[in-house]
C-alpha cells in the first residue's frame, strides 16, 4: 500500500511562519517554531490505510483532558481508523499557533479567535464541536457582590485578551449592556497565575475556567453566573455558547477531508460516551488535575463537566457562531469579518 504524503508546511515561507508566532505569542517564539516545522513530518492518509494525523498532546488539568482517557477506554482511534501523533505539539498554550504553521494538523479554535487570524492572512475553518463555553464568574463565600453588574470597577481575574475565554466574556458582557474591558478592573494572565491572585485575595472576582471553577465551588466560593448563561440571558439565545471547535488549515482540509472527518466523528463520540455516563468524569478526575482528595469537586463533575462537552454540529450552533462575530464587531473585539465563513460541516 502507498501512502500519499502532504506538505502544507513546506509551502509556508519564512515570512508567513514568523507573521503566525508573532500574531499568537510575539516573535520570541518564532524562532524555535521554525526549527520544529523544519524537523517535522507532515500528515498522510491513504486509502484503505490508516489516516493520520498530528494533533495536540496531552492536556492534563483542562477541561477536554479526559478524551484521551475515553478514546483509549473505548477503543475510539481504531475505530475511527485513525493514527494519531501526539509528540508533534510544543505544549499547552501553543496549539493554534502551531495549527497555522503546520506543526499541528489540527487543533481547537473559537470563533471569533478564527475570524482574527483568517483576516490576517491564514485560512483555518472550524469543522466540528469540541466544547461550549464553560467559564464562571466566581467570588469568595463572603463577597458582598450578588451580581457581575455588582463587580463594576472591581478587580477581576481573567484569561489574556487573545484567548477564547476574555472574547467570550466581553461578548456576554456586551449583550448585557456592559463594556468589559472598560467597566471592569481586569487583570489578564493564565489560569494558574490568576488563581494564586484570587485564592490569595488580591481580587474581587476572577472569571475561572473548568476544571478550576469547580475545584473552586467545592471549596465554598459562589458562583454569580456562567458566561453561557449571561449570553443566554443577554440574546434570548436557547443553545449555550459556543467556545471552540475542531479546527484545520483549508489546504490540509482539501487533501486529508477523510481524516478531518474520522477526527470530528472520535470527538464527537467520545463527548457523548460522557453524557451516557457521566460517572466517567469522575472516574478520570486525575485527568482534570483534580487530587483523590478532594471528593467534593469529584463529585460535582458530573453535573458541572458533561454539560461542557459539544456533540451537536448543526444550523443552531452556525447561528450561535455569526451571532458571536456579529455582536463581537458591534462591540470592537474584532475589527472585520473573515471573507468566508469560519465553520463548515464535513
Amino acid at each position: 500500500m502507498t501512502i500519499r504524503r502532504e506538505h502544507p508546511v513546506s509551502q509556508l515561507d519564512r515570512r508567513s511562519l514568523l507573521r503566525a508566532a508573532g500574531l499568537l505569542v510575539g516573535g520570541a517564539g518564532a524562532t524555535a517554531l521554525l526549527a520544529a516545522c523544519g524537523r517535522d513530518e507532515p500528515a498522510t492518509a491513504g486509502t484503505g490505510g490508516p489516516l493520520r494525523a498530528k494533533v495536540q498532546p496531552r492536556s492534563p488539568g483542562t477541561a477536554g483532558a479526559i478524551r484521551d482517557s475515553v478514546v483509549e477506554q473505548f477503543g475510539l482511534e481504531a475505530k475511527h481508523r485513525l493514527s494519531l501523533d501526539r509528540k508533534a505539539g510544543g505544549g499547552p498554550g501553543a496549539g493554534q499557533e502551531q495549527l497555522l504553521t503546520g506543526v499541528l494538523d489540527i487543533y481547537a479554535f473559537g470563533p471569533l479567535g478564527a475570524t482574527e487570524v483568517n483576516t490576517s492572512g491564514h485560512d483555518i475553518v472550524i469543522v466540528g464541536p469540541s466544547l461550549w463555553n464553560h467559564g464562571s464568574w466566581i467570588v469568595p463565600a463572603d463577597s458582598p457582590y450578588r451580581t457581575v453588574a455588582d463587580l463594576k470597577g472591581r478587580k477581576v481575574g481573567v484569561q489574556p485578551p487573545s484567548s477564547d475565554t476574555y472574547r467570550a466574556a466581553a461578548l456576554a458582557s456586551a449583550v448585557n449592556g456592559i463594556d468589559f474591558a472598560r467597566e471592569y478592573r481586569l487583570f489578564t494572565g493564565q489560569p494558574i497565575a490568576n488563581l494564586a491572585l484570587y485564592e490569595r485575595g488580591d481580587l474581587d472576582a476572577i472569571i475561572a475556567i473548568e476544571p478550576n471553577a469547580t475545584r473552586l465551588v467545592a471549596k465554598g466560593n459562589r458562583q454569580l453566573a456562567s458566561v453561557s448563561e449571561l449570553w443566554q440571558r443577554g440574546t434570548g439565545d436557547r443553545s449555550p455558547l459556543f467556545l471552540n471547535g475542531t479546527a484545520v488549515r483549508r489546504d490540509w482540509l482539501a487533501a486529508n477531508r477523510e481524516t478531518a472527518k474520522a477526527y470530528v466523528d472520535l470527538t464527537a463520540e467520545a463527548w457523548r460516551l460522557i453524557k451516557e455516563d457521566p460517572t466517567l468524569t469522575a472516574r478520570y478526575h486525575a485527568d482534570y488535575g483534580i487530587p483523590a482528595d478532594e471528593k467534593k469537586a469529584i463529585e460535582l463533575l458530573p453535573s458541572r463537566l458533561v454539560p461542557v462537552y459539544g456533540d451537536v454540529w448543526d444550523d443552531t450552533v452556525f447561528a450561535n457562531i455569526d451571532k458571536q462575530i456579529d455582536v463581537a464587531l458591534e462591540a470592537g473585539v474584532l475589527k472585520r469579518r473573515a471573507d468566508r465563513p469560519v465553520y463548515e460541516k464535513l
